[in-house]
């Protein structure tokens, strides 16, 4: 059990530094995008795009992050109401139905989207798009190994790397 929880620590970390190295790449793009703009009159259109991607790959590595650290939203009002048991047992099943989501929408339907995306090029940046839908099925791989984990600790009474007596 410690070793699960030292990967999910690890994990965090990782998507935790690359979210926050992808945000300060960003917003040093837009100082840059906005000085060419305004300050040099010669507007920079691979910055755009470029921004526009890094948002898109900083937003669903933050939505994996969130998953990993159960942080995200959720009504507790029935759950709250519940014994001990079927908590567990309701957050258990959360966690599966997250898990199927994340293989069937962000696994298979990323790797379709990058079908198609390799007969798409950007034309600003000259690369194929399915190097920028690539994030679909990896964001869906960490989504669903966080929820193994998850499903693991809820199993063994453990919330956050801690024991729940």
């Amino acid at each position: 059990m410690k070793t699960i929880i030292i990967w999910k620590k690890y994990m965090n970390r990782v998507l935790g530094a690359a979210c926050a190295v992808l945000l300060a790449f960003m917003s040093f793009l837009t100082c840059y995008q906005v000085f060419m703009r305004y300050v040099v009159k010669n507007p920079s259109t691979m910055s755009e795009d470029i921004l526009s991607y890094s948002f898109v790959w900083v937003s669903l590595m933050a939505t994996a992050l969130v998953f990993g650290e159960r942080d995200h939203m959720n009504l507790t009002f029935f759950l709250d109401k519940m014994s001990p048991i079927i908590k567990i047992v309701l957050q258990i099943l959360s966690e599966v139905l997250i898990m199927l989501v994340a293989v069937v929408v962000f696994v298979f339907g990323g790797n379709k989207f990058m079908d198609v995306g390799a007969l798409q090029v950007s034309p600003t940046l000259g690369i194929t798009m399915n190097l920028v839908y690539s994030i679909l099925p990896i964001c869906g791989i960490i989504i669903a190994v966080y929820s193994i984990i998850n499903v693991i600790e809820l199993a063994y009474g453990y919330k956050d790397g801690k024991e729940v007596v």
